[in-house]
């Protein structure tokens, strides 16, 4: 608040002494950190004193709690987690063993109720009047249920809300309340009765209907069996806490129920219901029962260990077998690997040997052909040699000398060539012919000459001649090459090979 000097004396003099502290609060509103200051200082009592008069506070805060726990939750849900960790776990264990107790409760309820000659007469009244067996059961074993609950407008008579339970059997919601209306409007207008009291119960056979009277609405409950204290107190209890919730719809209400949309919750709330409670006895049927589950299972297991010994144990087997078979063909392979290499060994000798005898063998063949060349040029030089030889002898004489140089020669030529011939495979044979001149008369010489080839055959015999090689002929013999006729005193030679 700005002003020249003569205005603030003039505000000063308007509002007094209380000029200062609207200063203050002004100053305090402008600035959030001296006005939270002063709100914190006041909030928790704000909000005691705001708890204490409605629920409203409580539903306005629940969103913004919901938020907050969901935000904290998701940014760190272990801080969470611990905090509550205390509190879960007894709760849990809590829960499990209600659930478990329950279970077993249940089991043994349905076991005596499938197996009793009572469940069997349930089941045959069933069967007798076209129902089904649960519902017989439920009839049987029902204290009390709440079937239906009505919220009807007081003034009007109209049907707001209506819920039921899943058991009940309803016809037109809209209809009965309009009934029970009529009903009530009809005692009041045939008996003589106070303008202010009210239908409170209804009954017919093992049906109750509890009335509870409001200022604005009339809330109606269905009971089957016998109705307990406290469903009255329950029923006045939801009464007020519509008629305290649902004041302003009430107030605004022009016969639109969409405002009381959210008045089942309440209204579910009063369907309750209670069954017959047997006495604790121990449930035989049961723990029975679970002995021979258990009994069942241990023995299933005791089965299944040793059918899974006795499978390690053929499993065990059959591994040492095949390792005894794998170690036998270990063997066996390394007895072929040895035997395979000796036998490569082997071959690679066989091969050498039959290498160095093909080798031989080839340089035999060589040398022997080599040889046979050597030996019939051999033979064709002392065929030469021998055919061109020639002793010559004095006139009308035969005598042959053995020491004769031409002598010794000639008959070592000719052991040299039977040698040669025999390697050669040849037999040799020298025709040796015998010649004279014209001295003599026809028959001297021919004798002559045939005495001289003998003579010359025999010493060179004598010198070492086989016997065999060397044949003595007469020049004049019929059949004699004419080539070796010759008019001198000497002999001549043929060479023959066979």
């Amino acid at each position: 608040m700005t002003g020249t000097p003569d205005v603030e004396q003039l505000r000063r003099l308007l509002f007094g002494k209380d000029y200062d502290a609207l200063l203050a609060l002004k100053e305090q509103f402008e600035h959030s950190d001296k006005y939270s200051a002063s709100v914190a200082g006041i909030i928790s009592e704000a909000l005691a004193l705001r708890g204490s008069q409605d629920d409203s506070l409580s539903a306005a805060l629940a969103p913004t709690v919901e938020l907050a726990l969901t935000s904290s939750i998701s940014n760190n849900p272990k801080r969470i987690a611990d905090m509550l960790y205390p509190v879960m776990g007894p709760a849990i264990r809590k829960s499990i063993n209600q659930a478990l107790s329950e279970a077993l409760e249940n089991l043994n309820q349905v076991l005596e109720n499938s197996l009793s000659l009572r469940s069997w007469k349930w089941r045959f009244d069933a069967w007798r009047t076209g129902q089904s067996y649960a519902k017989v059961a439920l009839l049987h074993t029902l204290v009390y249920q709440v079937e239906q609950v009505f919220l009807i407008h007081r003034e009007s008579g109209l049907l707001l809300q209506h819920v039921e339970s899943p058991q009940a059997i309803s016809k037109d919601p809209e209809m009965v309340s309009g009934m029970l209306t009529a009903i009530q409007d009809f005692i009041a207008d045939s008996f003589a009765v106070n303008q202010a009291d009210t239908l409170r119960t209804l009954s017919l056979g093992g049906l109750t209907v509890v009335i509870e009277h409001g200022p604005q609405a009339v809330l109606a409950m269905v009971v089957r069996g016998t109705v307990p204290s406290e469903l009255h107190a329950l029923l006045l209890e939801t009464s007020e806490a519509i008629h305290r919730q649902y004041a302003a719809a009430f107030k605004a209400y022009d016969g639109d129920i969409r405002l009381f949309a959210n008045a089942n919750n309440l209204l579910s709330d009063c369907l309750k219901s209670q069954q017959q409670r047997k006495s604790q006895g121990s449930p035989w049927l049961a723990w029975l029962l679970l002995a021979t589950v258990l009994a069942g299972v241990v023995f299933w297991l005791y089965t299944a260990y040793q059918a899974g010994q006795a499978q390690q144990q053929q499993a065990e087997q059959a591994r040492q077998t095949q390792q005894q078979a794998m170690q036998t063909l270990d063997e066996r392979l390394q007895q072929l690997q040895t035997n395979t290499s000796d036998l490569q060994q082997s071959l690679r000798t066989l091969s050498d040997e039959q290498r160095q005898q093909n080798t031989q063998r080839r340089q035999e063949i060589e040398q022997k052909t080599q040889q046979r060349s050597d030996d019939e040029r051999t033979l064709a030089g002392l065929t030469r040699e021998i055919e061109a030889s020639n002793y010559p002898f004095t006139s009308g004489s035969s005598e042959v000398a053995l020491d004769e140089i031409s002598l010794v020669k000639l008959g070592k030529s000719i052991q040299r060539l039977v040698s040669t011939a025999q390697r050669v495979g040849k037999i040799p044979q020298v025709m040796i012919v015998g010649n004279a001149d014209q001295t003599g008369n026809e028959t001297i010489n021919q004798k002559l000459a045939q005495q001289r080839a003998e003579n010359l055959r025999d010493a060179l015999v004598r010198n070492g001649v086989p016997a065999f090689a060397v044949v003595a002929y007469s020049a004049a013999q019929a059949g004699q090459p004419a080539t070796l006729q010759k008019n001198e005193r000497s002999t001549r030679y043929r060479v023959g090979l066979f």
